[in-house]
């Protein structure tokens, strides 16, 4: 019965906010409010049905119940504060229309060749580093967040190259475009797979701007869509199996596919693992140390090997694994552990303002192919936004950060070229 109530609460509360989803999906059509709530949806409860498979088929075990409905029903209210911040009348101003600027292709084009320079050098010089792919040289996937691997920091700038193609595509979208960005994308995120020994970011982003795009410009429909996502699911777990070497088959290949499955699009568990136990708050330090990878040894030898995020400390310090990986703490998770629910109030309302503030960015842009570079910006935040659900606030705002300055600086140059051009 206590499981009942729980499978009521969750299907009233997945229920309302999908139907709230789609009535205003089919009122305004795209926007990024809309793209982080699809992703938060997945995120806090997608997976409850792959824990209850493994609960009733595998003997895993299922977290409390009073904490499950702790779970969900947090989820739910900071969803709600999220939204309010978001429709706040005050945030909701005119939009004026942005300034056309001459020579605004040669700059668009120009900024493209930069940021494609910035993922292929970073590339390049991560793979001379470590001697070459890792994926041949490393025994299992834990030893990519080992000290052995040369370049970390590096592996950050490789997702410049999916920008670079959004600019590309912006300039002139077209059905031929749109499939060159997925061939070309592709290709370069399975190099990149290879190089660092397993990571599926770069070819999971590729696959999923390109449905986006799909579904935005009408290229796909929304049956595609679905079709595309039982794929994606499908692919992310042979995927997972090579990274883990694993070779299963049976039952036991369907208990792994349960369990990389929920772990790979819902990781709901984690946080309730965190609403679950004592945890020391840690402020806002987390932000801070979060940084530290972009600081050189050279610059600070001293500085500690193991950055003390959110990430890390649910990893080592609640969860107890010292095994090199680090595992996601989930948007709520994060802010819990920076200062319990007062933070994730706080923060929730935070993240309603910055989405609020892409999608009038966003729709200011998307009416003229001069903002061409504008609207790469706000595509290429995707990335941004799944790190902000998944891994955390801390994560999402260290990667914005690099995101903004990389971007503002190689269009800075294309500026500059262009005027002197001009001169």
């Amino acid at each position: 019965m206590e499981l009942i109530s729980v499978g009521a609460v969750y299907l009233v509360i997945l229920g309302g906010i999908s139907r709230y989803l789609w009535r205003d999906f089919r009122h305004q059509g795209f926007s990024f409010y809309l793209l982080f709530s699809v992703i938060y949806l997945v995120t806090f409860f997608f997976g409850l049905p792959f824990s209850w498979l493994l609960a009733s088929q595998f003997a895993h075990p299922l977290p409390e119940v009073s904490v499950m409905l702790m779970t969900f029903g947090l989820s739910a209210v900071a969803f709600m504060i999220f939204t309010l911040s978001y429709r706040f009348r005050f945030l909701s101003r005119p939009r004026l229309p942005l300034p056309v600027t001459p020579n605004a292709n040669f700059r668009a084009n120009l900024t493209a060749c930069l940021l494609l320079g910035v993922a292929l050098v970073s590339l390049g010089v991560f793979i001379a580093l470590n001697e070459g792919l890792l994926m041949f040289k490393l025994e299992k996937y834990s030893q990519i967040f080992s000290p052995f691997v040369k370049g970390v920091a590096l592996k950050r700038f490789f997702y410049f190259f999916l920008p670079a193609l959004l600019i590309w595509f912006c300039l002139a979208p077209s059905r031929f475009r749109w499939g060159m960005f997925l061939i070309v994308g592709s290709v370069f995120g399975i190099l990149s797979y290879l190089a660092v020994g397993g990571t599926r970011a770069n070819l999971a982003l590729t696959v999923m701007l390109f449905v986006l795009l799909g579904v935005y410009h009408r290229y796909l429909s929304l049956k595609v869509v679905w079709l595309f996502g039982v794929v994606a699911v499908v692919a992310m777990f042979l995927l997972a199996l090579a990274r883990y070497q694993l070779d299963v088959g049976g039952r036991e290949a369907w208990h792994t596919f349960l369990y990389l499955t929920r772990d790979t699009f819902s990781p709901w568990e984690n946080f309730a693992t965190i609403l679950s136990k004592a945890i020391e708050f840690q402020g806002l330090m987390p932000i801070v140390r979060e940084f530290y990878v972009y600081i050189p040894k050279s610059l600070w030898a001293e500085r500690p090997d193991i950055a003390w995020n959110t990430a890390n400390y649910f990893t080592k310090i609640v969860l107890g694994n010292q095994s090199g990986l680090a595992m996601s703490p989930t948007l709520l998770g994060s802010f819990y552990i920076m200062g319990g629910i007062p933070m994730i109030a706080v923060g929730m309302a935070m993240v309603g303002v910055f989405l609020k503030g892409l999608d009038r960015l966003f729709i200011s842009a998307q009416q003229q192919a001069q903002h061409a570079v504008i609207q790469a910006y706000c595509w290429g935040n995707l990335f941004n936004v799944i790190i902000l659900v998944r891994e955390g606030f801390e994560a999402f705002l260290a990667r914005f950060v690099l995101f903004c300055l990389v971007f503002g600086a190689c269009y800075g140059v294309a500026y500059a070229v262009s005027k002197g051009r001009k001169a």
